[in-house]
């Protein structure tokens, strides 16, 4: 018996060094819409924010269409304060938005040209950018609002370090240019005060070095 697991074996790795095992370089950009949720985060008072995304990918294929992707991303999060309340008299409203460098490694299956990856990611926090501003509460909803002043907020307010999960489906053609929409959600609150986790969808083009040909492959 312990020469069949032996020989098997040896007949997966063989198999797989023949399959596959290359690295593509690449990169990606998009945009998309981020919001936050927890307790602290009702839908009825936060609004989705647009932003960027950018950066660099690394592809290992260790086994045919089977590989594990890495990606360098800069990336805009955040949300839309709107009329969310702070006490009977007051509430916030405009834009928080967060500066991150976040890593995603996924696990992406192939088939054909379509694809699917998930897997964690981790982010770190490069800077803040408020307009949020303090207003009067209107509780029959009409007329405008009365601006009370600013809402002051700063880096020390947040955490730092984020982590959380990235699902995706893509398709990607022959020439390596492809396009993706991801899903993320962070599995720890980013305000050290507030139960509010980083929460959205992205739409990506990007492009990879085409893989080797079979040909390639086998004269290796």
């Amino acid at each position: 018996m312990k020469k069949l697991y032996l020989i098997l074996g040896f007949i997966l790795v063989a198999t797989l060094s023949v399959q596959a095992q290359y690295a593509r370089f690449g990169a990606k950009v998009g945009g998309g819409l981020t919001t936050a949720q927890g307790d602290d985060a009702s839908s009825s008072t936060l609004d989705h924010l647009p932003g960027f995304h950018g950066g660099v990918m690394l592809s290992y294929e260790f086994v045919s269409r089977l590989a594990v992707q890495a990606e360098l991303l800069y990336e805009q999060k955040g949300f839309e304060y709107d009329e969310y309340p702070i006490s009977t008299t007051e509430a916030l409203v405009d834009n928080l938005r967060l500066h991150y460098l976040t890593l995603p490694v996924m696990l992406k299956i192939q088939k054909g040209g379509l694809f699917a990856e998930a897997g964690p990611y981790a982010g770190y926090l490069l800077a803040e950018e408020t307009q949020v501003q303090r207003i009067e509460r209107n509780g029959s909803g009409s007329g405008n609002p009365v601006i009370l002043g600013d809402y002051p907020l700063r880096i020390n307010d947040f955490e730092r370090w984020d982590y959380g999960y990235t699902v995706g489906i893509g398709i990607e053609m022959d020439n390596g240019f492809s396009m993706s929409f991801h899903n993320s959600g962070g599995f720890k609150s980013f305000s050290k005060d507030l139960d509010q986790k980083n929460f959205g969808f992205k739409l990506s083009v990007g492009y990879l070095i085409p893989a080797p040909s079979a040909e390639d492959m086998m004269g290796r």
